[in-house]
């Protein structure tokens, strides 16, 4: 059990890592960087594809298991899940500003990843908190 909570955290930091660092590769302002491995991708299409989007799923499935396991189904979980869905959603939308960015009147991209980016951080530090905190029916009654 130990070893799947410690894959959780683990893969949770990976992600949450590289989806800012994504995010900053994309506000940079100059995209003549090579071309990765020959293939015509941008090193921001391979950070995506090649290390937040498996870190997402792994920290994703690694969770589900954790629950599962500990058949831990308490009221705050549900919280935590939305807001984890709101980061997938999150990382969704990066991936999207990458497609936005080639496009040739592509405009203000460093700004919706500044915007992106803060509201990254703060779901990340939510859950967070939420995650230390867990607290009980009672202190959270506007939401279950």
């Amino acid at each position: 059990m130990v070893w799947l909570l410690f894959l959780h955290i683990a893969s949770l930091v990976i992600w949450a890592a590289s989806l800012c660092i994504l995010l900053m590769l994309l506000a940079r302002k100059t995209s003549n960087w090579p071309q990765v491995a020959g293939k015509g991708d941008s090193l921001e299409r391979r950070w995506f594809t090649g290390l937040a989007s498996p870190a997402g799923l792994c920290s994703i499935i690694s969770g589900t298991l954790v629950f599962v396991v500990q058949q831990n189904f308490d009221r705050w979980l549900l919280l935590k899940l939305t807001l984890v869905t709101a980061l997938v959603a999150c990382h969704v939308v990066a991936g999207l500003l990458i497609l936005y960015r080639k496009r040739p009147q592509s405009s203000s991209v460093s700004g919706k990843c500044a915007a992106l980016l803060s509201v990254v951080l703060l779901l990340i530090f939510s859950i967070v908190v939420l995650v230390l905190l867990k607290p009980q029916q009672e202190q959270i009654p506007w939401f279950l």
